[in-house]
């Protein structure tokens, strides 16, 4: 959905200023239009459908030349029909009376003033092309989100694909990229423009992160590779991205399949603080997410249980910590002492400990898979509650 307050975020438009309606600039827009004569004395159109509702008001207010008391009436017309903003072109009129923007004020309508070289037909197309191409966005958005989040029928994927109308080809190809410098909202920008090439896939976000479906010929295509060309094309530095790799798959069969597994390698990855992670290369990781996607509740609980004396606030918090970085460092002591910056004694110290509190009978590598399983369902558990706040 656009908003007011996203035209400022386009070409055009970035310079337009607010001279009104300040806290309504969250308001949707649909269309635009431009106002000529329709609010001018003796015109007789029906108002009523003058103007869509959400529309984005385009004048040059030549209607009221010379009569500012026709610009109260026309704000309360336009309020009426829903439209969400007014932008006007400084030539009638540089500033609007006082009592125009007061009454603008109190409800909360949107005025916006504009005076370059800008013409109305220009503005109208980056508009809508910008509203057309964030539908599509959240179209995908929402294919994507059953393929990853449901059970595909076959039927269901055979529907989408007719929906996506897209010529792809046998074999679908996936990644799924984020950033850890979640401050940066324009960061997935330069990854939407592959989309101007990428006939045979699509490129659309979600939930924060970038998904990347493209599909060729043959199953051979080094995809990683690839991808790494697009971005060095764009000059897209890989620091501080994270990418998530699907396995090679039939498209009409396997779509769901590549989309979800480039996605929780992703996820592996973020938990494991990696820049890169490929699903081919996880095993147990595998059956942790399946298990999580079927029945996060069980899951949940589980982790809870088994962790349990190390979750509570009264349990010092360095020996969760410890815990989780003696599973991410597969329990290599040296590498989770550095991490820790204290001396492997510490460690061993802190794993005794551990091992005391939550699993005291068990021989070392029965507690090593228990805790392992454990830690990651845990992480994993983070993670997806994170993308569930964002």
């Amino acid at each position: 959905m656009m908003t007011v307050k996203d035209l400022f975020k386009l070409s055009l438009t970035k310079n337009f200023s607010v001279v009104a309606g300040y806290n309504g600039l969250q308001k949707k827009i649909a269309c635009v239009g431009i106002m000529d004569y329709e609010y001018s004395e003796g015109f007789q159109l029906m108002r009523k459908e003058a103007f869509e509702p959400y529309s984005l008001v385009l004048s040059s207010l030549l209607f009221a030349n010379q009569k500012p008391e026709l610009l109260i009436r026309t704000i309360k017309e336009l309020i009426k029909l829903k439209v969400s903003a007014l932008a006007y072109k400084a030539v009638i009129y540089e500033d609007l009376p006082g009592d125009v923007l007061q009454f603008a004020n109190e409800q909360n309508f949107p005025i916006l003033r504009f005076g370059g070289d800008e013409y109305f037909e220009d503005v109208i197309f980056e508009v809508m092309t910008s509203i057309k191409s964030i539908e599509n966005d959240l179209f995908l958005q929402n294919i994507m989100r059953c393929l990853i989040e449901d059970e595909v029928s076959e039927s269901q994927l055979q529907s989408f694909l007719r929906q996506m109308n897209k010529p792809f080809e046998e074999y679908v190809f996936t990644a799924n990229i984020r950033t850890i410098q979640t401050q940066n909202s324009k960061w997935t920008t330069p990854f939407l423009q592959f989309q101007s090439f990428l006939k045979p896939g699509i490129v659309c976000t979600y939930k924060n992160s970038v998904l990347i479906l493209f599909t060729d010929k043959s199953e051979k295509l080094q995809f990683p590779k690839l991808l790494k060309e697009w971005m060095d094309l764009y000059g897209i530095s890989t620091d501080g991205l994270i990418i998530g790799y699907g396995q090679v798959h039939q498209t009409h069969t396997g779509l769901h399949q590549a989309v979800r597994e480039a996605y929780y390698a992703r996820v592996i990855a973020s938990m494991e603080t990696k820049p890169i992670c490929k699903y081919a290369d996880l095993a147990s990781e595998r059956l942790l997410i399946e298990l999580y996607r079927k029945d996060a509740k069980f899951t949940n609980r589980y982790f809870k249980e088994y962790l349990g004396p190390l979750l509570t606030e009264k349990t010092d918090k360095d020996l969760l910590d410890t815990a989780v970085t003696y599973v991410l460092k597969k329990s290599n002591v040296k590498e989770v002492a550095d991490a820790h910056c204290c001396h492997p004694n510490t460690i061993r110290y802190r794993m005794a400990k551990i091992r005391q509190l939550l699993e005291p009978f068990s021989n070392d590598f029965v507690f090593y898979e228990n805790l392992s399983s454990a830690v990651k369902l845990y992480l994993l558990h983070k993670e997806m509650e994170k993308t569930l706040l964002e």
